[in-house]
Formats: structure tokens, sequence, C-alpha cells
């Protein structure tokens, strides 16, 4: 085919989709460019006639009125997506911005602000380039929605205190009974101005015991309870599509995001450090080990995604190659 019969390609006419005759006979003393202008400017105007038909709404649609605060509660619930989705709050469900803006591109949530006045997707758009909750982000919102496109349950992760993450006092013997109470008051009432021992008990046998025992806070090269304001929180927890999944009791995550700009740096070691102080206390199960490496499922890991302009998301996962502890050590 030539560059000069491409040129000459015909153009659609979007009348026959307006119900309309496109083809009519030219008027008598007409020259060819008149009729052929007349025909553009016809097909022009079914063009603009077709994008303005409004969508038609699905009978599954739910229905929901935008807050103040950029959340979404709905009045009318229908269909199976706020199964894994939204919050119950003054025992209305509500949906975060993300939430409401990845059903209203889907066509399955159609939006009012409080004016009755209908809302479409560039205006979340705009919620979510504004940050309008204060913690939203465009980058996320293409996180959140490239995961839900692919069939993942995403939730917002919850912040973790630091300073109370793996702390819990332990007995040094749980199954004492009142005569082993009685007999360690005596001993200390006797022996009071004495030094004792501070495993007391003959149970344990090896260092690892012993330690286990002195132990309160569970060890941890993470552990870093003085940079608690300077601690940066993972944005997403992913779960796998199960039946078996609930709101109310999410589990484990599958995956914890982290969401960076890649046009912007790294985190620090120090922040680096301080996510996976957060992972020391989950399971990693989900995660197939790497090959040529000490850490296998144990280590703690997360995953960072990447979001650039044109370049897209990408996913790089990260590990933490802590030390173990001091009572796992053998002698």
């Amino acid at each position: 085919m030539s560059d000069y019969e491409d040129e000459e390609e015909e153009l659609i006419d979007y009348s026959r989709l307006t119900n309309k005759k496109g083809n009519k006979a030219p008027k008598r003393g007409l020259k060819a460019t008149q009729v052929q202008d007349s025909s553009v400017e016809r097909a022009r105007n079914a063009l603009f006639e077709c994008i303005s038909v409004p969508p038609k709404i699905p009978k599954q649609c739910s229905k929901g009125i935008l807050k103040k605060d950029a959340y979404t509660s709905i009045s009318v619930n229908k269909g199976t997506h706020l199964r894994t989705m939204g919050f119950s709050q003054k025992g209305v469900v509500t949906l975060f911005p993300e939430e409401a803006a990845f059903l209203v591109s889907r066509d399955a949530l159609i939006v009012t602000d409080e004016s009755d006045q209908p809302l479409n997707f560039r205006d979340f758009c705009e919620i979510l380039c504004e940050e309008s909750d204060g913690w939203i982000s465009f980058d996320k919102y293409q996180v959140y929605a490239y995961l839900k496109r692919l069939g993942y349950i995403v939730m917002r992760s919850k912040p973790t205190n630091l300073a109370l993450l793996n702390v819990e006092t332990k007995i040094i013997n749980d199954n004492c009974s009142i005569w082993d109470l009685l007999v360690q008051k005596l001993t200390h009432w006797i022996y009071k101005d004495s030094m004792l021992p501070l495993v007391w008990n003959y149970k344990y046998t090896n260092y690892r015991k012993i330690y286990s025992t002195l132990q309160i806070i569970p060890s941890s090269p993470w552990y870093k309870p003085f940079y608690n304001s300077l601690c940066r929180n993972f944005d997403w927890d992913v779960y796998k599509p199960r039946a078996s999944w609930r709101k109310k009791e999410p589990g484990v995550p599958d995956f914890q995001i982290i969401v960076n700009n890649i046009r912007d740096p790294m985190p620090s070691l120090h922040e680096q450090n301080q996510l996976f102080a957060q992972l020391t206390n989950i399971s990693n199960t989900n995660y197939q080990p790497l090959k040529y490496t000490e850490l296998k499922e144990r280590g703690p890991t997360f995953i960072m995604a990447l979001v650039g302009d044109a370049e897209g998301i990408s996913f790089m996962r990260l590990i933490g190659d802590g030390l173990a502890d001091i009572y796992e050590v053998t002698y």
C-alpha cells in the first residue's frame, strides 16, 4: 500500500452510531470540496454527540456521598465489592478516597457531593493529587489500583508502635504451683540480705534456656526505641484472595508494601532498619527462600513499589540479614 493511499484513507463516520443517515445525495451545483467539508463536519458533530452520551448505569451499582474529610459514606450497598473494602464509621460503611476512586473508575459506584452533584473519576484524581485526607497520594493510588486489578485484597497498613513491639513479660515458670510460690517467699524472707541467683529453679540446664528466661524484651538487631518519631510505616497490607478472609480479622498480610517515587531517594539504612523492626514478629512463610543466602524464610521481608511517570510500577523485594538472639547461640 502506497503513502498516497494512506493519506486518502476514509474517515470514520460516527453518524452511524447515532442512528442517523450519514450518506446523503449532494445538492446540485455544489463542488466536490464543499461536499467533503460537509461530510467531515457532520462526522465531527456525530463524534461529539457520541462522546457526550452518558454511560448506562449498571444495576449492581452502589451509591455514596462524599464528605468534607474526603471519605465516602455508602447509602446504597450493592454487589460484592464492599466485602473486602471500606470500614464501619458510626454504623455506616465508609470508603477511603482510593477505594471510592477505584470503584468509580470501574463504574461500580456513583458518588455525589453534599450538594447532590455527581462526581466522576477526574474529581477523585484531584482529591488524590491534593492528598485531601493527609495520607493518600496519587502514587499510592496507582499501586493500590494495580494490585486491585490483579485480584488482591489491599488495605491500608496500620501504624506500628515499636516501643510496644514484641514486648511481653515472661514468668520464670508458667506451671508454678502454690507450693512453689510459698517456698520462694520463704527463701526470699530467710535470705533477703544474701545474693541469690537470678535463676533459682534447676529446671534449666543450658545457656539457651537460661538466657531465654532472663530475657524480658526479645532481642532484635532492628529494635531502636529512641527513633520512633523517625520511623516510616508501611503503606499497604496485601492479602491473596480467599473465601475465608474477613475485614474484622484480616490476619497477617501476605505482603507488606511501601510506596516510593522512582525520582525520590531510596530509604536510608536507618529507615530500612526501622521497617525491618516492624516485621520481626511477622511470619514470612509466604515468601520463597532466596538461594545462596543464610536468611531463608526467617529474615524480615517487605516489598517496595517504585512508581514512575513513564516507567510504570516496579516492585523490589528487600530482606534484612538480622542477627540471631543470644540464647540461640550454640556453645
